[in-house]
């Protein structure tokens, strides 16, 4: 029985610290469960709030956007509109090289009369110094 005894004070000891270690990470445990809950309760309450920010940003986000198509469609338009100007130019001054070319064809068959018609037909105001200058020289050989 002597050995009995001497195992039964180390089988206590042992069967103290298994429950000691048990009850540790049983309390580790419940702390544990308990701050999650609390973080978990939080996150919660905050993603609650979510929707309601976001259904009062989401206006203020389309005014942004509608703001910046507005603003985006009022740049288009004004440079369309400043391309159309400056295609209308263009095209004046190509009929007007046009008219010039086809005057100084005619000069140089000889035909003065015809050159002479499509000149008049000429704004002279709206002339750029080159079509000046050809302008100028069609007009000295129809005058001799």
């Amino acid at each position: 029985m002597s050995n009995n005894n001497k195992q039964n004070p180390n089988q206590s000891k042992s069967m103290f610290l298994y429950t000691a270690l048990i009850f540790a990470v049983a309390l580790i445990l419940i702390i544990l469960a308990f701050f999650g809950q609390t973080n978990l309760s939080a996150l919660r309450k905050s993603t609650a709030q979510l929707p309601e920010i976001t259904e009062q940003a989401a206006p203020a986000a389309e005014e942004k956007t509608a703001s910046a198509d507005d603003e985006a469609i009022a740049k288009m338009t004004n440079t369309i509109s400043a391309l159309d100007s400056e295609n209308n130019q263009l095209k004046k001054e190509v009929t007007t090289y046009d008219n010039l070319l086809e005057a100084n064809s005619y000069i140089s068959r000889g035909d003065k009369d015809n050159a002479d018609a499509i000149l008049s037909s000429v704004d002279e105001s709206t002339l750029t110094e080159n079509q000046k200058i050809l302008y100028d020289q069609i007009k000295k050989q129809i005058n001799e």
